[in-house]
Formats: C-alpha cells, structure tokens, sequence
C-alpha cells in the first residue's frame, strides 16, 4: 500500500513497483504537509519525501530544524526555486546521513524508514524519477541485512539483485543527460539562426532603402554610395557566418563531454557552464571550494558564481562578487568569447579556478573546507 500526496508524479509509484518486484520488499511513499513524519518499524521500506522524524513531545533531543540550500542533488541541478532542503537531525538524532558524490547530506536513513531532504516531488517526471531510484540505490547497500532477513532473501542474491537495478538506473540517468544535452544543443542552434535571420532581415532592408535613397538624393550620391558598399559588405560577412555558428555549435557540443564540467546550457547572448566540484592545494593541504557556475557571453563578459560555497562576496580566492581576477589573460579570453571558441575559453577559466595565488587573491584559500586525507 502506498501512501501519495496527490500531486505526486505518478512515475514516482513506477519506481517503488519496480524495486518492489525486484526485491520482494513492500516499500511505501509519504508526502507529509508539514515536513514531518512519524517513523514506522515494521517489516516494510518507508520513504518519506521532503521531511525529517517527528521530535518527540515529552523530551526536546533534536536539534532545531534548519534549511539547507541544495541547488545541486546526487549530481543533478534541482529546478529553480526548489533548492530549499532540510538539514540532517542534530547529533542526538538517532539514524545516519547519507551524502552524495558533492558531500551534502541529502538523506536521513532511521532504521527502515528512508527521509528524503530535497524537493523530490517538485522535480520534474524525469529528474524525480531518476533521483527516487539513485536515493534507493545510495540507501539500499546499508539496508542489506535488515531486507534479507525482512523478506527473506539468501545473501547472495541480494548483490545480483543490487547490481541490476544499479545498471537500470545507469541506464535511465544517461538517457536523461543525453535528452538535457540535446535541448541544450537545439536551443543553441535555434537562437543563433534566429540571430542570424534577424540581423540578415535587418540589412536586407537598409541596403533596399539606400538603393532608394541612391535614385531619390543625387546630391548625396556619394555619401549614400559608401553606405551602400559598407551594407553590402556586412550582409556578405554574416550570409558567411553561418559556417562559423556550426563549428560554434560543434564547440558547445566539445564543452559538454570536457572534464570537471556537470552541464552546458546556453543562454541569449552567451553560454553558462555548471562545474563539478573544484578542489585546490595550497601548502600541502587540498580544498574544497565548492561547484561554480560560469557565464560566458559573446560579448566578451565573464561571470563567475560558487554555487555551493561562497565565502560571503567571495565565490572563490581570485574572484570577488562574481568578477574573476584573470590579470593578463583577460583580453586573451575576451577575444575567444567574441570569436564563439566557448571551448578554448572554458579551458582556461577550468584552469583559472584550480590555481590559487597567495600574492593575487583577495581572500585565503584558507577559508574553504580541507578536503580529508
């Protein structure tokens, strides 16, 4: 029996079937209104989405509840405005957190009941459905002994039965990443070509209106000539510029497989790149500084965004309120947005957010998170 809020997606209810069928083993939703919900011990896998365990009336052992911002989930960036999630329980707290591949603790397992921190729900089909089925296979591997004595089930079918929902869910997350890389590219062509057709309409028209303005105004006949010669030049160099939109295009679709890179989107006028998490030495230690979001447009502006670990308005050592410090590179890297090289570009900022310099930066490294030996 399943326990669904009503705007839950219904494919949600097809992930439980599947991981049901497959390990024999009741599991249940929840959609608590309020952000909590009541742990049930019994022989059955709870889910409870978007919540933490009820406190206790007679003895106040948790801690205060807290938000967490959580923009990115089990390597997936959550829809804007849903990045609001629930801090794990306090030290008191009974259970464990279970982090993702970025280190955030994004779940809260409590025996056989499973608390989901983020928005799950407010995800759209595809992405809560790819989310559901990687928080079970995070959750499972720590279950194992509790569900093959709950179903039973021998111990040695459990790890075949593991690895083959693992393997579908492998399956499902590149199909996802594909179909997301593919509206990136489609997007970027599309707005481009309409780019393209815009400005074409554009001196199409004034090259019309200066033939006119030719057999109207004789005694501007030379002026408007000039005008006419330079019209006809730039409509030349743009109907020419198609070639150079597909080896863009050709350029964005490079970004998305360059290593340390999560995501590519374009955007009107330019294109934004989400990180993996970037780590830096410094004196023999490593730090974390966190997954950053960098905006490249075709006018030469960079942007620069930490989106996970901002020190205050430092999103990094050598960047200040998003305005990176590149020195004498950055004319170098100007010119490359004006000339769509978005990969070369990319490169070097990757490049840029690896390095640190104590006499350059604004503020020390020393502020980030040692990442652990």
């Amino acid at each position: 029996m399943v326990y669904p809020r009503a705007t839950l997606p219904g494919t949600l209810e097809a992930v439980i079937r599947d991981y049901t069928k497959a390990l024999g083993l009741p599991i249940l939703l929840h959609a608590p209104p309020r952000g909590y919900s009541r742990p049930r011990f019994d022989r059955q896998l709870h889910i409870h989405l978007h919540a933490l365990p009820l406190r206790p009336l007679w003895l106040d052992i948790w801690s205060k509840t807290s938000r967490a911002r959580l923009p990115v989930v089990l390597s997936h960036r959550l829809v804007p405005g849903s990045a609001a999630g629930y801090a794990p329980p306090g030290r008191l707290a009974q259970g464990m957190s279970l982090t993702d591949e970025d280190g955030r603790a994004v779940l809260h397992l409590l025996h056989n009941n499973l608390y989901v921190l983020f928005d799950l729900a407010g995800q759209p089909e595809p992405l809560a459905r790819l989310l559901l089925r990687k928080s079970l296979d995070l959750t499972l591997p720590r279950l194992e002994a509790w569900i093959c004595e709950a179903v039973p089930l021998p111990a040695p079918r459990f790890p075949v039965l593991l690895n083959r929902l693992l393997r579908d869910t492998a399956r499902e997350e590149a199909s996802l990443r594909e179909r997301v890389r593919a509206r990136a590219r489609a997007a970027y062509a599309d707005y481009q070509q309409r780019r393209l057709r815009e400005e074409a309409g554009f001196l199409e028209e004034e090259v019309r209106a200066t033939e006119r303005a030719l057999e109207e105004l004789s005694c501007r006949l030379t002026l408007e000539t000039r005008h006419l010669a330079a019209y006809r030049q730039r409509l030349r160099v743009l109907q020419g510029e198609a070639a150079r939109t597909d080896r863009a295009a050709e350029d964005l679709a490079r970004l998305q497989g360059l290593e340390g890179i999560r995501e590519v989107e374009s955007y009107a006028g330019g294109v934004r790149l989400l990180t993996l998490p970037i780590e830096v030495e410094h004196a023999g230690a490593r730090y974390r500084l966190g997954c950053f979001q960098i905006d490249l447009a075709e006018t030469g502006t960079i942007a620069v965004r930490n989106l996970t670990d901002p020190y205050g308005l430092y999103d990094h050592p050598h960047v200040s309120d998003g305005r990176p410090c590149l020195g004498n590179v950055r004319e170098g890297v100007a010119k490359l947005l004006v000339e769509y090289q978005w990969f070369a570009a990319a490169e070097v900022l990757l490049d840029f957010l690896r390095t640190v310099t104590p006499r350059d930066w604004y503020v020390p490294v020393t502020h980030w998170k040692v990442v652990p030996a």
